[in-house]
C-alpha cells in the first residue's frame, strides 16, 4: 500500500466509518470516495498525505468540522466535500429496531450513532444531537463549521 497512488472507490454503497490508518498511504495522490456511505468526521490524520493532491469526498454523509490539518496538503488541487448533509431522523430510546450508543437518560454531550431499521448506521456530532424527554434521539448529521483559516494560502488550489 505504501506506493499506492490512487486509489478510487467512487459509488460502491461502502458504508463504514471514514477513519481508517493513513500512514500507509504516503504516496497517495488522488484519494476518491465519493458517493458512498462514508460517515464519521474527517480524521485529523488527513495530514499524512504528504502528496495528496485530490480529495474527493463528496455525497456522503460526514458530519464535524474540516479538520485544521486539510491546510498541511500543500500540493492539494481538487477538495470535493459537498452533499454531505443528511435528513433528521429521530429514534426512540425504547424501540426494539432503534440501537443507540448512548442513552438519552444519561447523554451529556459528544457524537451519537444510531442504527435505523433497515441497519444502516446514522451518525451526527453533539451540534445535531438533539434529546426529548419522550426518549427519542434525533440526529441531523452534517458537515459544519468554518473554513480553516490559511485555506485560500494553498499554493495548488484551483
Amino acid at each position: 500500500w505504501t506506493n499506492l497512488e490512487v486509489l478510487d472507490l467512487t459509488e460502491n454503497k461502502i458504508e463504514q466509518d471514514v477513519s481508517m490508518d493513513l500512514d500507509y498511504l504516503s504516496s497517495m495522490k488522488d484519494l476518491l470516495l465519493s458517493n458512498n456511505y462514508f460517515f464519521g468526521t474527517i480524521p485529523n490524520e488527513i495530514r499524512s498525505l504528504v502528496r495528496l493532491e485530490k480529495l474527493h469526498l463528496h455525497h456522503n454523509s460526514l458530519y464535524g468540522t474540516i479538520p485544521d490539518d486539510v491546510l498541511s496538503l500543500v500540493r492539494l488541487r481538487e477538495l470535493k466535500l459537498s452533499h454531505n448533509t443528511q435528513e433528521r431522523q429521530c429514534f426512540q430510546y425504547y424501540s426494539e429496531y432503534a440501537r443507540c450508543d448512548a442513552s438519552v437518560h444519561t447523554y451529556k454531550g459528544g457524537d451519537v450513532c444510531c442504527h435505523r431499521e433497515d441497519g444502516k448506521k446514522v451518525c451526527s456530532d453533539e451540534a445535531g444531537v438533539k434529546v426529548y424527554e419522550d426518549s427519542r434521539f434525533c440526529l441531523t448529521p452534517i458537515l459544519r463549521g468554518p473554513i480553516p483559516a490559511g485555506f485560500g494560502n494553498t499554493p495548488y488550489m484551483e
